[in-house]
């Protein structure tokens, strides 16, 4: 039985005369990580602004765990469980590690003026563990803005786990990464996907991130929907194939 907590149906968004979203149906299952790819133009930013409330829709409807959330501010959207790692750094630099995932902690339970409470103190035990998890235990102390940028995109995934989201959306999660930092990143977001129960959501330019760690793939192209399947049969299919290669339909060549 179908179980989808994230619907998207025929989305648009115009801008002017310009249509960069334009009638896009996706449904991402639960406890799925789930790619959409395209290149550059295709709409996937767009996308993820409207799916996050930064934007508001044209038309259509998006639906959050069987609640419409369309055109709802983005705050009113992450109470609702669905929280964005961006492409650009956003860890505040200042702050030591542990204090910027406490921080979510904190503020997630709406305990920000706890200055110095029992409660602060089971924050930062619990921003411990999560950093624990993500590969940073040993660098709790560090300040963020020294952070290496692999470990900073582990730290921003640790900052969105402690706001315990039922949704993670992450965007470009390897991009200026070496092959080395690239591995890690993905490994992480499969062991918290599977470990944690979350369903990502993720745009990604490194096909073998998308491929190597995706249940199902999204292609957009000019703002439409191309395809959607498994990450082999999408590989392979004819019109991915001529919008990332330039073949003609029918080669049998597979996307690297």
């Amino acid at each position: 039985m179908s179980d989808t907590v994230l619907s998207v149906q025929g989305l648009v968004r115009d801008f002017g005369g310009f249509r960069a979203v334009n009638h896009v149906d996706l449904a991402v299952e639960r406890g799925t990580i789930h790619a959409v790819i395209g290149p550059n133009g295709a709409g996937k930013s767009t996308l993820f602004k409207l799916i996050t409330g930064s934007l508001r829709p044209t038309e259509g409807r998006i639906v959050l765990d069987g609640h419409s959330v369309g055109g709802r501010r983005p705050h009113v959207i992450a109470t609702r469980g669905l929280v964005q790692v961006f492409q650009l750094s956003s860890v505040c630099a200042r702050l030591t590690v542990a204090e910027s995932v406490a921080l979510g902690i904190i503020a997630h339970r709406h305990r920000t003026l706890d200055v110095v409470t029992g409660y602060q103190r089971r924050a930062r035990a619990q921003a411990e563990t999560i950093l624990e998890q993500v590969g940073l235990g040993g660098q709790a102390a560090t300040i963020a803005g020294t952070l290496s940028h692999g470990d900073q995109r582990a730290l921003e995934i640790a900052m969105a786990l402690a706001i315990s989201p039922r949704v993670l959306l992450l965007d470009e999660p390897t991009a200026g990464m070496s092959p080395a930092e690239t591995a890690v990143i993905a490994q992480l977001i499969v062991s918290e996907a599977r470990t944690r129960g979350i369903t990502v959501l993720l745009s990604e330019h490194d096909m073998d991130v998308v491929f190597g760690i995706s249940d199902r793939v999204t292609v957009l192209h000019q703002g439409q929907v191309v395809t959607e399947g498994t990450p082999d049969a999408v590989r392979v299919h004819p019109e991915v194939m001529a919008i990332y290669l330039g073949h003609a339909a029918g080669r049998s060549e597979e996307l690297a």
